[in-house]
């Protein structure tokens, strides 16, 4: 058979071959590396501004409110991404890989604390409103505040929470009829005292960006006991800085924050 006649094929040069290859295997390796780039462990703290809550949306017949920030720790790129889309003005911080187990013991912690607050809350705005109850009345008020802010952790509750029991109990409206928003942060302790708290910066720009009149701080200067400055003078700081129209209220104790209330025109 005569083969002469039949059409050959043309041969293929070997660098367009090879060029096949590594465009192939570019395209297989873009998504792998995008993958890797964004879900490697890269530990950071985040805090962010969150919302001022009335009292009133935790059972308690009061016109104050209490503040809450978004706090938390991103794993990876993906997340520290995700969690800027949602929260853009959230602030970062590099941290090692143990901040996760550390913030879980954190808020196992502060629920615990978040509990004495709110006991410290009803046996301070009792006292001061004469108004005691029963121990099996107390009882009940405390089971149900606890399970009425189960979705907030932290013991920052505990002085504004105070101020919407005493409100109660004596049928006071510090916010003279709405006219007033009074917010602030601080934890009530057993001697009745304001204790510190943490993120000051972001509570006073969620209270400001809530159109909050008054915020309440710990009066702490001499008292502080952690790294870092008080959260009275970090308040100060920050409403000079981002020249805040709220009125910073440092207080030491449940008593000073409702007669400075008593005081207002």
């Amino acid at each position: 058979m005569l083969l002469d006649n039949l059409p050959l094929s043309p041969a293929k040069p070997r660098n367009q071959t090879g060029r096949k290859w590594i465009i192939a295997s570019l395209l297989l390796l873009l998504p792998l590396s995008i993958g890797l780039y964004c879900y490697l462990p890269q530990y950071n703290n985040f805090s962010a501004m969150g919302e001022i809550v009335p009292v009133r949306e935790i059972g308690v017949n009061g016109s104050v409110h209490f503040v809450y920030v978004r706090e938390g720790v991103t794993r990876n790129r993906y997340e520290k991404f995700s969690v800027g889309r949602s929260y853009p003005e959230a602030h970062f911080t590099r941290v090692d890989a143990s901040a996760k187990d550390d913030f879980d013991d954190m808020l196992d912690v502060e629920q615990v604390m978040k509990n004495d607050t709110i006991q410290h809350a009803i046996d301070s705005a009792s006292e001061l409103s004469n108004e005691n109850g029963t121990e099996a009345e107390e009882e009940t008020k405390l089971n149900a505040l606890i399970e009425e802010t189960a979705n907030y952790y932290g013991n920052s509750i505990g002085l504004m929470l105070g101020i919407g029991l005493y409100e109660e109990e004596r049928s006071e409206d510090f916010s003279r009829g709405g006219k007033l928003t009074i917010a602030g942060t601080g934890t009530l302790e057993e001697d009745d005292s304001v204790g510190s708290v943490g993120a000051i910066r972001d509570k006073l720009r969620t209270a400001e960006a809530a159109g909050a009149d008054i915020f309440f701080v710990p009066r702490d200067k001499e008292t502080f006991m952690y790294v870092g400055i008080s959260n009275e003078e970090e308040a100060r700081q920050t409403a000079e800085e981002l020249h805040l129209h709220l009125r910073v209220e440092p207080v030491s104790s449940l008593e000073e924050a409702i007669n400075y209330l008593k005081q207002l025109p």
